[in-house]
């Protein structure tokens, strides 16, 4: 969970996870001090986290993820594990595994023994407003995240093949460089550091649950029949594990239920249930997959403690 994304505030956590028997929520920053994308990042620093946490030690468990071209950041996470910080979390920025700046990052977050969630997005381009009106609205709309993605992808076949929107298109897009999303280099991190506990989430690590991936999807959709990288790298590293939080974890387990069933029972040691501040019926699809006991509890509890120690 994360205070105050989606004008979510302490109250409105705590009401949540009562409601749905939640004994205790990691909380999460998001920390980037040069996003490409700056109207859509949303700064959360610590210092809230740390006053729920003391408030309601039994329902909290404090992560920070400073950004890890901050200078400082080697030692403000040590600062807070002096604080009480717990995990490495959220990892949100627009570089890559392979960058150096994240080998000194990851050294001191393994010194600290800290696990790490991050998320995973590919590069894309954004259209952005130059200026307002309906036209520009509906054009932003459309070209970015509406209809998950199948109107970005259709305007942007018509742009292509008539002209039509081609200039407004290429005048008004940016390049979104892309979040931690290059798998190669990831593994080669996996490898390199084994006492992380690397956490997984996001759309370009849940679309990987199948080889199938089509283009005009944000969100991957569709029956498969052969599992996705992803798969092969929780087999592989006993450090990796995944959250199936938010809305690319929801639609990862929906789109093929037969699929994630599969893939739950065989990575039930690995995978985490969270919410991302989403009210998308996650628990309820959990259990209408009829996994075992044993397995749900791993699941909805036991790994996200495990991971903690």
């Amino acid at each position: 969970m994360h205070l105050g994304l989606a004008d979510v505030d302490l109250p409105a956590i705590l009401r949540r996870m009562d409601e749905n028997g939640i004994e205790m929520s990691w909380l999460l920053t998001w920390e980037e001090t040069d996003p490409p994308l700056k109207h859509l990042y949303i700064p959360l620093p610590p210092e809230p986290i740390l006053e729920a946490h003391a408030k309601y030690p039994g329902r909290f468990i404090p992560f920070y993820a400073p950004d890890p071209t901050d200078p400082e950041a080697g030692k403000r996470i040590t600062q807070s594990v002096q604080r009480g910080i717990r995990g490495c979390g959220e990892l949100k920025v627009s570089i890559r595994w392979e960058d150096p700046v994240i080998e000194q990052y990851l050294e001191v977050v393994q010194s600290h023994r800290l696990p790490l969630v991050f998320h995973m997005e590919e590069p894309r381009y954004q259209y952005v407003p130059s200026a307002e009106g309906f036209f520009q609205w509906l054009l932003e709309r459309l070209l970015n995240d509406k209809f998950n993605g199948i109107s970005r992808y259709y305007l942007n076949k018509l742009a292509e093949h008539t002209g039509i929107l081609r200039r407004r298109i290429e005048m008004n897009r940016v390049c979104f460089p892309g979040i931690l999303f290059d798998f190669a280099f990831l593994e080669q991190r996996l490898v390199q550091f084994p006492q992380i506990r690397f956490i997984a989430h996001g759309p370009d690590f849940w679309n990987h649950i199948s080889v199938t991936r089509h283009p005009m999807y944000i969100h991957q959709k569709g029956s498969y029949s052969t599992f996705g990288i992803i798969d092969r790298l929780l087999e592989s590293y006993p450090n990796l594990y995944c959250d199936i939080s938010g809305l690319s974890g929801y639609n990862a387990l929906r789109r093929d239920r037969k699929m994630a069933r599969s893939f739950l029972e065989k990575h039930s040691d690995k995978v985490l249930y969270g919410t991302d501040n989403t009210t998308l019926p996650l628990l309820e699809l959990l259990r209408s997959m009829k996994l075992g006991k044993e397995q749900m509890d791993k699941i909805l509890r036991k790994n996200a403690l495990r991971v903690l120690e």
